[in-house]
């Protein structure tokens, strides 16, 4: 089967702005919310714990960047990474950091191309990385891959918000390109570990498109950040088939000392060393 291959790593370096922006010290004198956060020393960089439904077709590849932060030290060079599931084959990208510029801390993200020829869902939560003759294994939080054998649809396309702050909703935008058979979506689920997706049914009529808005709820603030690509069941012509929706990217958009006290209390083998 065709690679099909989402291209979302500036998706991904827009989001790694919004955590940026918990880091950034004002350079004037004016006291300011962002000005009382206080950050940690970083001695060894550190993965930020992420939580991910990604649903995927078999064969699919789908780009992601892990964040991190560093301080003095930084991460090397990676010729290769291995998750704790074994069915999920990666390929390194660019490792990218940005030393010294929100405070106290730097940014970084690690840029992956992840493929599963398998079907089934898969969870991974620790990541080893090898550079030359050495490696060290990370924990990046909870990624949970469900991967189905039904091909990529020809006729539905999917929109929504590539990157957002509001933790409570998700949009699915659904344009049923078949311009004689009607679509129903019997349902839309995510399982993450912090929030619950509200799933639904809706009628998409041959050749028109509709945007629905479905419930999030949880404990937004247990990780970092999140990916959502939920999986899509939808009947047309009285057939059933399986599908995933558009992929966002959720982040608080504003962080309080208790947010980054969090980060850096749940940091624990997560580190770079």
């Amino acid at each position: 089967m065709k690679k099909i291959k989402f291209l979302i790593p500036i998706i991904l370096i827009l989001a790694l702005v919004v955590i940026s922006a918990v880091f950034w010290e004002p350079k004037n004198t004016e006291t300011t919310e962002a000005s009382k956060i206080n950050i940690p020393t970083i001695e060894n960089p550190f993965f930020l714990k992420g939580n991910a439904y990604i649903s995927l077709h078999k064969g699919e590849t789908f780009s992601l960047s892990l964040p991190f932060l560093f301080g003095d030290s930084s991460i090397g060079e990676i010729s290769a990474v291995i998750f704790d599931a074994s069915e999920v084959e990666v390929e390194v990208g660019e490792v990218n950091e940005t030393p010294n510029q929100y405070g106290k801390a730097g940014l970084g993200y690690l840029s992956l191309d992840i493929t599963i020829n398998k079907a089934g869902i898969f969870n991974a939560q620790k990541l080893r990385l090898i550079s030359g003759d050495s490696s060290v294994t990370v924990d990046i939080g909870k990624l949970v891959f469900d991967v189905n054998n039904d091909a990529p649809p020809t006729n539905l396309e999917f929109t929504g918000a590539a990157v957002q702050t509001a933790m409570n909703e998700y949009t699915l935008g659904i344009q049923n390109n078949d311009k004689s058979e009607d679509v129903t979506i019997k349902s839309v689920t995510a399982e993450l570990a912090a929030l619950h997706l509200h799933t639904l049914t809706t009628s998409v009529p041959a050749g028109k498109s509709v945007s629905r808005t479905l419930a999030l709820s949880g404990d937004p603030e247990r990780y970092a950040w999140y990916v959502l690509k939920p999986k899509v069941v939808y009947t047309i012509a009285g057939h059933e088939k399986i599908t995933s929706g558009y992929p966002t990217i959720l982040q608080l958009g504003e962080w309080s000392q208790e947010n980054v006290d969090s980060i850096f209390g749940n940091k624990a083998d997560s580190e770079y060393k």
